[in-house]
Formats: structure tokens, C-alpha cells, sequence
């Protein structure tokens, strides 16, 4: 596969390669050291509580654990070892978007994600659709918009990323009304909500590359065979909506299928093997660096 030039000032930065689903299915120890070999990996780890424990939805011992041992990485005043990023879905976002008129929601969620941070999550995903066990028919409703922006403003040290998608057109439309997006707000285009529905073209509208850092996000049907052509082409997405920097994430396309011990059934597994040959392919395109001693 032939290298991409990213030297040139004109071309947007890579700045996370978004893997989304670990659970209880992988070893903390591999994530970590993965991570802290190619900064540039964003674990995502998704959290609905009436599925915690199924996979792709880690138990809470199991994220206390990664926390745990991402804290005896800790350096004083430095970011965490690793970037983690929590992709809120049922009643998390039903609480986020309660906010603003509901005391006990507003308790609730800002709870949750003061344990994000103090976990080592740095940004948080808000999928706001009926497949992600989230109640949609009120979205575009302007209690719902301020109770987004209410939950953003309290929360200044993380960053949110909106799912854009057809279904959650009265959110961010609602949101890209205001006079002015908090800078702690990005956009992810994503119509296919996570369930690995591909993407025949990646959009290239301006309004979407929100922040000073002139940033969004990419995914759909990403998986290892497709992962080169899809960053390349979302570099030049990037580009031509007036981007900086971009960042592309995938979820189903690194699952795996896999005979349980017994031999009798089989395990929906979140596969490392998958994340690290679409690792490779990103590193051949230039896009980021293998360590020293395996360049």
C-alpha cells in the first residue's frame, strides 16, 4: 500500500485511531501496552447499563481494573498513559439529556462522568439513537439542547462527540444553532450506529469541523480490509470541509467470533489481533509510527 504524505502542513492529522467495544473479553495488560506503544489508539469502551457484562460492554470491575492499573502508570500532571474515550449509550444519554429539568438526572450523570475522568477518560461519546436504548422522540426539543450544553459546560476538562447521523439530525441541528459551539464539543459522522453498516461516502460539510482545533470524526463498516482506503479517502474528506485534524473509529469491524473453552458455543470476542492489523496498515500509510525495534 502505497505511503500517504502527511509532511505536508495541508494534510489533516491523525489524531486518534478509534477502536470501540473492549471488554471483559481482553486483558487489560494488552490494552495498556498497545496503547502506550501507538499513542495515537483511542480505546472506546462502551457503557449501558442494562447490558453491562455482554460483550462489548465491559463490567464496572472490569474498567476498575484498567483504571487501577492505569493509575500505578500515573505521572504527576501528565494525561493519562493511554486515551480512553466512553461511548455513552441507554440510560447514560437518557440521563445527559434529562439534565437540564430533572435534578435527580443532572445527579446522576454528572456523577458518572466525574468517575469517567477521575478513570482516565478524557472524551465521551454520546450516542443518542434508539438501537443505543436511548428514548429519541424528544432530541430536537430545546430542554434537550440545553441540557447538553448544560452537561458540557459542567464538564469543561472532557470532550463530547456527537454521533451525527439521519436520526440524530434535532440534536446536532439543534445544537449547531447556537451562537457559539463550546469548544468541548465535536462531531463524529456515523450513520451506522455502531452496527458496522459502511459508509459509500464520507461527508464533506464544513459546519462539522467544530473547535479551534478544526476536528471530526469518521466511522461506518471500518474494518481491516477497508481501513487504508477509508483513511485515505477521510483525509481528503477532511480536507475539503476545511479540516485539521480527523479521527476514525470502529467497533464491529474488530469483533470476532470464536469457540468458547467447552468446545459447545460460540464467544463474541473483541479481537486485538484485528485492532493491530489495522494498526499496521495506518502505520504503512504513514499516518503513525511503529515503536523503535519494530519499524
Amino acid at each position: 500500500m502505497p505511503s500517504t504524505t502527511t509532511d505536508d502542513a495541508s494534510y489533516p492529522k491523525l489524531a486518534a485511531l478509534g477502536f470501540c467495544g473492549a471488554d471483559d473479553s481482553v486483558n487489560h495488560r494488552h490494552l495498556i501496552l498497545l496503547g502506550k506503544s501507538y499513542p495515537t489508539i483511542e480505546w472506546g469502551i462502551l457503557f449501558r447499563p442494562d447490558k453491562e457484562g455482554q460483550p462489548r460492554y465491559a463490567t464496572r470491575q472490569w474498567v476498575c481494573r484498567l483504571a487501577e492499573l492505569l493509575r500505578q502508570n500515573d505521572v504527576a500532571n501528565a494525561p493519562p498513559p493511554i486515551r480512553l474515550a466512553a461511548h455513552l449509550c441507554g440510560s447514560h444519554v437518557n440521563n445527559l439529556l434529562s439534565s437540564s429539568t430533572d435534578t435527580s438526572c443532572a445527579n446522576n450523570i454528572d456523577t458518572f462522568l466525574t468517575e469517567l475522568y477521575n478513570w482516565g477518560f478524557r472524551r465521551v461519546q454520546v450516542n443518542a439513537t434508539a438501537v443505543n436504548g436511548v428514548h429519541t422522540e424528544h432530541l430536537g426539543e430545546k430542554a434537550t439542547i440545553q441540557s447538553f450544553l448544560r452537561t458540557t459546560a459542567a464538564h469543561l476538562k472532557l470532550e463530547f462527540i456527537v454521533q451525527k447521523n439521519e436520526e440524530t439530525l434535532p440534536l446536532w441541528n439543534g445544537l449547531l444553532e447556537q451562537e457559539a459551539l463550546p469548544e468541548n464539543i465535536v462531531f463524529l459522522h456515523d450513520e451506522s450506529k455502531g452496527t458496522g453498516k459502511e459508509t459509500s461516502a464520507w461527508s464533506i460539510d464544513p459546519q462539522f469541523v467544530t473547535s479551534s482545533r478544526k476536528i471530526v470524526g469518521y466511522a461506518g463498516g471500518i474494518k481491516p480490509v477497508n481501513v487504508g482506503k477509508v483513511a485515505q479517502d477521510t483525509i481528503k474528506a477532511c480536507q475539503e470541509s476545511g479540516g485539521k485534524e480527523f479521527w476514525i473509529d470502529m467497533e464491529s469491524g474488530v469483533r470476532s467470533k470464536v469457540i468458547s473453552a467447552s468446545g459447545k458455543e460460540e464467544e463474541d470476542i473483541f479481537d486485538l489481533s484485528k485492532c493491530y492489523e489495522c494498526i499496521d496498515t495506518i502505520c504503512e500509510l504513514g499516518l503513525i509510527e511503529h515503536p523503535p525495534g519494530l519499524q
